[in-house]
């Protein structure tokens, strides 16, 4: 039996911990859980102009998305889960299943209220939020 010196066994730690602090890790998300979308309520009114329409506020906006909801799923659509993230101005931002977002994009580009004058339009919708809410990027190329 050989007899291991502690030098010998310092130097081997000190490796193995120079070795492990080299070692990277890649994680891949491929199926994200949750889906976003950026959600613009749009208004053909007549007596005033779209400059000097009220912003939406979230309960608004639920009512509306409800609404849009039952007339496509009926009570199935109406049990989605959806958080509303941020509503400015005329722009609402929210967060669903991924596994429910073509049914709530369906529901909503069908979907017109209040006599014919309201509606939605997806601006953007991905399975990242910083993608969503800053939009694609192409401002940074202009001069």
């Amino acid at each position: 039996m050989a007899s291991v010196s502690a030098d010998a066994v310092l130097s081997q730690t000190a490796q193995l911990e120079t070795n492990s602090q080299a070692t990277q890790k890649t994680i891949t998300i491929r199926n994200p859980p949750l889906t976003y979308l950026h959600l613009t309520l749009l208004t053909s009114s007549t007596s005033l102009p779209i400059s000097n329409m009220p912003p939406v506020d979230i309960l608004t906006a639920r009512a509306h998305l409800t609404s849009a909801l039952s007339q496509y799923l009926g009570i199935t659509g109406t049990a989605i889960p959806i958080d509303f993230l941020k509503a400015e101005g005329r722009d609402v931002w929210i967060r669903l299943p991924r596994e429910d977002a073509a049914a709530v994009k369906g529901a909503l580009s069908q979907w017109v209220g209040k006599d014919g004058r309201v509606s939605w339009r997806v601006e953007t919708n991905g399975e990242w939020l910083g993608a969503v809410a800053a939009g694609d990027g192409h401002e940074l190329f202009q001069p």
